[in-house]
């Protein structure tokens, strides 16, 4: 019995580790498919994925061997849970594969359509690349004694090979949403059809967004108008802004290369506000107090410090300046 217990122990810790497995590269695959990774790193981790469900159905397998019919029952369901994070997971994947590879295509034909580069040789004026023998014997100073045929200068044309822009792509991110829709205008909307626009627009959206603007076909402004409530909302931003900093854990000694994440962060969040006209929202004592709080006993004396001797007040863009000043 006690052997028993022993394999049935090493099996459960089998499939712990396996599913520990799995859960690091959904992990690392969620972090991919917010940068907005090409397609081939999404299919590689995607199939990471699938390698490391089916190890974890094995070692499940293995794990339900030794397991009574109540046992049994239990480990199904925590399987059931499993199974769906990786299903969920997968249709996102691959819709995300979908949406990227379709908008490759509307890529090349957007960018056909909006940039020409004239191919044709320029055509320069006979003066230009003909030397007469007239010209010539001038020249010489001894007209109509020699004769000497015309003579064509090479001409060559030059290419200029664009790189095809890319378009604007938005997933959910509130955060991204207000510089999504501004490119997206700027480099869609004024040069084509409002037909054409909600087509392009549809096929920069994640899934979620895309969802939004189902059945709309013609009428863009009622396309923004509904995404514009979903992720506009600039109360929205500025409690997602605020929670991103609460949530950034509070800085150890020595810890300088957090120390440069935190001031991207405040830097990213000032811009964006600013961008959606809510820059009070940061710039003020209860968000400056909780940057505070973020940075180190010795940071703080340094940064208490400065605006003492300088006669500063300890506002956000005197904090950012110094905290700048500090990361060279």
């Amino acid at each position: 019995m006690s052997e028993e217990k022993e394999r049935l122990e090493k099996a459960k810790n089998v499939r712990r580790a396996a599913k520990g497995k799995l859960t690091r590269v959904i992990r690392t695959a969620k972090v991919l498919i917010e940068a907005e990774r090409p397609v081939q790193e999404i299919e590689d981790i995607l199939k990471e994925i699938k390698d490391s469900y089916a190890a974890l159905i094995v070692k499940h397998e293995e794990y339900a061997m030794f397991l009574n019919d109540e046992e049994f029952d239990e480990a199904e369901n925590w399987l059931n849970e499993c199974s769906s994070e990786y299903t969920q997971l997968s249709i996102v994947i691959n819709d995300y594969i979908k949406i990227k590879t379709s908008q490759t295509k509307v890529n090349e034909e957007v960018s056909a359509a909006s940039i020409e580069i004239n191919n044709q040789p320029s055509t320069q004026p006979p003066s230009d690349n003909v030397l007469s023998s007239e010209s010539q014997s001038t020249e010489t100073g001894n007209t109509g004694e020699v004769d000497v045929p015309p003579v064509t200068m090479p001409s060559k044309s030059f290419y200029v090979k664009h790189e095809k822009p890319k378009l604007p792509t938005f997933y959910g991110d509130v955060r991204k949403y207000f510089i999504f829709k501004s490119d997206f205008q700027h480099a869609i909307e004024h040069h084509c059809s409002e037909r054409d626009a909600i087509t392009v627009l549809r096929s920069c959206l994640g899934p979620e967004p895309a969802k939004l603007i189902e059945g709309i076909t013609t009428d863009l402004k009622t396309a923004w108008k509904y995404l514009d409530h979903n992720y506009g909302d600039p109360r929205i931003i500025s409690d997602t802004i605020t929670a991103d900093l609460e949530k950034f854990k509070p800085l150890q000694s020595g810890d300088d290369h957090r120390f440069c994440d935190l001031v991207n962060l405040i830097r990213k969040s000032s811009n964006i506000l600013k961008e959606v006209k809510r820059p009070q929202d940061m710039d003020n004592t209860h968000i400056i107090s909780l940057i505070e709080r973020k940075m180190t006993p010795d940071d703080l004396k340094v940064w208490s410090r400065h605006i003492y001797v300088q006669e500063k007040e300890p506002s956000l863009a005197n904090l950012l300046a110094w905290m700048e000043e500090e990361m060279t």
